[in-house]
Parts: C-alpha cells; sequence; structure tokens
C-alpha cells in the first residue's frame, strides 16, 4: 500500500541511483590528425548564436526537471526503506502513515451477481509473448486525483465485458476522480463498486460493453518454481511486462498489524503495477501484484508480492455482492512441524469454536481438508484464503490410530 494508496505502497522520489560512466576507451588518434592547441587566438562569441545556445540550455534543463517531476508524481507504490531487514512475521517498516480512506467518487451498483470464476490450470503451455498478446487486452491503466490535482497511477484487471474492474485499494484511495484507460487508449470515468482496505482491493466499474475479460486462475495450485509474467504501468510506463518464477507460496507479511498471506515471486514489480496481474504460464490471473520491497542500497532485487486470486476471488465477490468482508479462522492451533508421514497436530482448541462444538481434541491429528493431505501450515493457510466466517471445510482426523470425519466452520477473527 502507499500513502496516496492505502499504504501498502507509498509514494515517494523515484529511486534510480547516479550510476557514473564507466571511462571511455582509449582511442589511438593517426598522427596526421593531431593539431597544435593555439592559444594566441581567441574566438569570439557572436551575441545571436550565444543567445540561441543559451535558449536551447534552459529548455533542456526545464524538460529534465518536468520529466523528473512527472516518474516521481507516478511512482505511487509503497517504498520500504529495509537497510535493517526485519525477521519472517515482523511488521515492515513504512515511511509514512497509510491511506485507508475510500474514494469519493460515484457509487456504482451493487447485488448485481457478477462474480470472480477461477478456472483450472489446463491447456498448452504458452510461450510469453502468447502470454502478453492475450492479457494486454484486459489490462488497464487507472489515474486517480484528489482535489489538488496531484494523484496516484496504477494497474487493474478488467473483469467482464462491461465494465467491471479489479485493482488495489492503495491505488484509488482518498481519490475525488478516477479514470481508466483501455489498451486501445480509451480513457472513461470509474465509478466505485466497493472498497477495503485491509485486504488491497477494490473493484471498480465503467459504463461501456464489449471489454475483453481476463481469465482467472487458482493460485491455489500454483508451485514453487512455476514461470509467472506481471504486467502493468512499471515507472509510468504503459503495459510493461516482466517474467520470472514464483518465488514462494503462502509468504506471511505483516502491515498495520495485518498479516497478509501473498505469492512472493521474481517478476520484477515496479512503482505503477500496482492492482495489474500476475499470470501463469497458461496465461490465467492467478494474482493481484501489491507489493515490493526495496532497500536504500539497492541490495534487495526480486521481491515482489501478489495476493492470490484464491483472496482476489473472495473479497471481490462480496465486494461485489455490497456484504461486509470479515476473516475467518479455524479456532484451533496446531503444531507447525508435520508429523512423519504428514499431519498436523492440534495444540489448543477455543471453547467459541465450531472445531470444540464438533469435538475435536488436543493431539489429534489433522490428515486431510477438504480431500487434500495437509503436508504442513501452508496448507491450512491456503485453504483458508477463499473463506470466511460460517463457511464450512471437511477434515479428516486421527485419534488413537482411528480415522474420522468431521466439517468444521469457521468462526469470525
Amino acid at each position: 500500500m502507499d500513502n496516496q494508496n492505502n499504504g501498502l505502497w507509498q509514494g515517494g522520489s523515484w529511486e534510480r541511483p547516479d550510476c557514473p560512466l564507466p571511462n571511455p576507451p582509449a582511442v589511438q588518434i593517426p598522427e596526421r590528425t593531431v593539431r597544435p592547441v593555439l592559444r594566441a587566438r581567441r574566438r569570439r562569441w557572436k551575441w545571436p548564436w550565444f543567445a540561441g545556445l543559451l535558449s536551447l540550455i534552459v529548455v533542456i534543463c526545464l524538460s529534465a526537471a518536468l520529466l523528473e517531476r512527472y516518474f516521481m508524481d507516478r511512482a505511487i507504490m509503497r517504498r520500504w526503506d529495509l537497510d535493517n531487514f526485519p525477521s519472517v512475521g515482523e511488521e515492515l517498516p513504512r515511511n509514512e502513515e497509510l491511506n485507508d480512506t475510500p474514494p469519493s467518487i460515484p457509487r456504482a451498483e451493487t447485488g448485481t451477481g457478477v462474480t470472480v470464476e477461477l478456472q483450472p490450470a489446463r491447456g498448452t503451455v504458452l510461450p510469453y509473448t502468447q502470454i502478453y498478446d492475450r492479457a494486454i487486452l484486459s489490462a488497464v491503466s487507472i489515474q486517480a486525483a484528489t482535489d489538488g490535482g496531484y494523484g496516484s497511477a496504477g494497474s487493474g484487471v478488467v473483469l467482464t465485458e462491461d465494465g467491471y474492474i479489479i485493482t488495489n485499494a492503495h491505488v484509488v484511495a482518498g481519490a475525488k476522480e478516477v479514470k481508466v484507460m483501455f489498451h486501445n487508449n480509451r480513457v472513461l470515468p470509474a465509478s466505485l463498486v466497493g472498497f477495503h482496505a485491509v485486504e488491497d482491493l477494490a473493484v471498480l466499474k465503467v459504463e461501456t460493453s464489449g471489454l475483453t475479460p481476463a481469465q482467472f486462475g487458482d493460485s491455489n495450485v500454483l508451485r514453487i518454481g512455476e514461470p509467472v509474467a506481471a504486467l502493468g504501468d512499471s515507472l509510468g510506463y504503459r503495459a510493461t511486462f516482466t517474467d520470472g518464477i514464483v518465488s514462494s507460496l503462502d509468504r506471511e507479511v505483516k502491515v498495520e498489524e495485518v498479516t497478509m498471506s501473498l505469492i512472493q515471486t521474481t517478476a520484477a514489480i515496479n512503482y505503477g503495477n500496482s492492482g495489474g496481474p500476475l499470470l501463469n504460464q497458461y496465461g490465467q490471473v492467478v494474482g493481484i501484484n501489491t507489493i515490493k520491497i526495496v532497500t536504500e542500497d539497492g541490495s534487495a532485487e526480486g521481491l515482489g508480492f501478489a495476493i492470490p486470486s484464491r483472496r482476489v476471488k473472495y473479497v471481490a465477490d462480496h465486494l461485489i455482492a455490497g456484504e461486509e468482508i470479515k476473516t475467518g479462522r479455524f479456532g484451533f492451533s496446531v503444531n507447525r512441524i508435520p508429523l512423519e508421514g504428514g499431519g498436523l497436530e492440534l495444540l489448543e482448541i477455543e471453547e467459541e469454536s465450531d472445531a470444540w462444538t464438533k469435538g475435536l481434541l488436543e493431539g489429534d491429528i489433522l490428515l486431510e481438508v477438504n480431500g487434500v493431505p495437509i503436508a504442513g501450515f501452508e496448507d491450512l493457510t491456503r485453504i483458508k484464503l477463499g473463506l470466511g466466517p460460517g463457511d464450512a471445510v471437511s477434515f479428516v482426523c486421527e485419534r488413537d490410530g482411528k480415522r474420522f470425519t468431521v466439517e468444521v466452520e469457521l468462526i469470525e477473527g
């Protein structure tokens, strides 16, 4: 967010360290071209020529200043100061307070029945050229302006052919006006369907038809090492396409006392990529780019993060339906170290939880969740991304060498 844009990203100076130019290679000049220095004669400046040169220098300086300001204004993602990088689970330091104010733009209708459909990962693995050709049709640029004229810029993904668009909440936070630019350079004003600062997701609506919706894939089937690509307006350069791999799954990143479970990737994510798609090797959107990590000394590389599509679906579906977003939890704790052969041991069950009501006990072993073997704690985290309070999961458990199945509803928390 960022200060202008809900905190995960932060508008700030565009980090572009000065890189001294290398010394030019030595050039051997033929003897016949060497001429002596004429110190006795001085060339007089002719005034019209001098005035023209001075004007040219002034124009160049002004242009450079305007270009620098342009790119600084478009650097809208949060800038992390990680000279002293925290341990996993610690809160990442930030430069400024987060902006969690919804945009004051016209509101769109909710309860329309529109949902995010996650498609299975199938078909032919596509080369990056085809992934780009498919994704560019459903990728958009987003500009948000305030009363003072200062705005932020980011990216978004077309959800439906009639104008529903998903982006980061921080891209539009506090905006008085939001405009969306499509791949054909058409620009339309946007209204707000829903906004959630903690989840860093927002749904916009533009009045149009005939758009090309993105195809969303299931982030739960991603594997570490799988190729991915990011698409967005990096530093204001529209439709920048970068490739990489999935570096980690279910990476817990704590921001403003809220822990987010994110996809970590080496695909270059820069200021302006916020809200754009993270694409799998089938051209499906498996995440919404939201955070990058940089250091003052430039030692951090390839540390980008995206909201998994499972969570995007849960949040976007509720925002479009006009429903409150609530976080669900199982109501028990487990030993994070898997048992030999798989499974997690229950350590404590909360009395107010459905797990307690259904009779789960300390020492029980969780073997499967919704028919999927539990190999580690991340499996529980991943299954919870698309669930909320009241949603139920089916556990296969073991107690005293005997297996049994129990259905447990998540509680709010």
